[in-house]
């Protein structure tokens, strides 16, 4: 079985696997960003898309789950709302010529290896002058809640590591519930590409 087939399992099991907010950190990093195109990467069931969308962003929305963005087009659709839904995986859609203002990456956590393939397509994706928005499970939060491998945590220094060269607006830790309950730091990134692309 695919890992896009165990997803689509997970979605099937419940009629909502997660929380319908967004993530809080992400609204407040909104109030300083005008709306702008908008990359949502593996946006689940679209809670963070919704929220731009409604915020008068022109949002796209990656994943390889083909039941959950069936939930994100059914709310979209009874709220009026326009979200372009497209369901492939999201290192494949990355190599696309596509470019957006905004780029969210919430809650994503491959082994290390992938992790960094994944943030070196991201520093391409997002346009000059843009913002790139990252939220996850801390490395703290190891044995709290996320994944159990420690791999698949990230801290501090990964970021400023991964993204040099870009302005670091936001890196802190914050306290979240979780989806399933649980009380755990998670790290939040909001990054700057530099206006020039050649120092980037």
């Amino acid at each position: 079985m695919s890992e896009a087939d165990q997803w689509n399992e997970r979605y099937r099991e419940s009629d909502r696997l997660w929380i319908p907010d967004a993530d809080a950190s992400l609204k407040e990093a909104m109030a300083t960003i005008a709306p702008t195109t908008a990359l949502d990467l593996g946006c689940g069931e679209g809670r963070n898309a919704l929220y731009l969308a409604r915020e008068g962003f022109q949002v796209t929305a990656v994943d390889f789950a083909d039941v959950a963005l069936e939930r994100l087009r059914t709310v979209a659709a009874n709220e009026g709302l326009t979200i372009e839904t497209i369901c492939e995986d999201m290192y494949s859609y990355l190599t696309s010529p596509h470019r957006f203002g905004l780029v969210i990456l919430a809650n994503i956590h491959p082994p290390r290896p992938a992790r960094l393939d994944l943030y070196a397509r991201l520093r391409e994706i997002v346009t000059p002058g843009g913002h790139l928005y990252i939220i996850g499970h801390h490395v703290d939060s190891f044995g709290v809640t996320g994944p159990p491998d420690r791999d698949r945590l990230i801290d501090e220094d990964e970021i400023r590591s991964a993204f040099d060269g870009f302005t670091i607006e936001t890196l802190t830790k914050v306290s979240d519930i979780a989806d399933h309950g649980h009380a755990a730091p998670s790290l939040v990134a909001l990054l700057q590409r530099p206006s020039d692309p050649t120092t980037a």
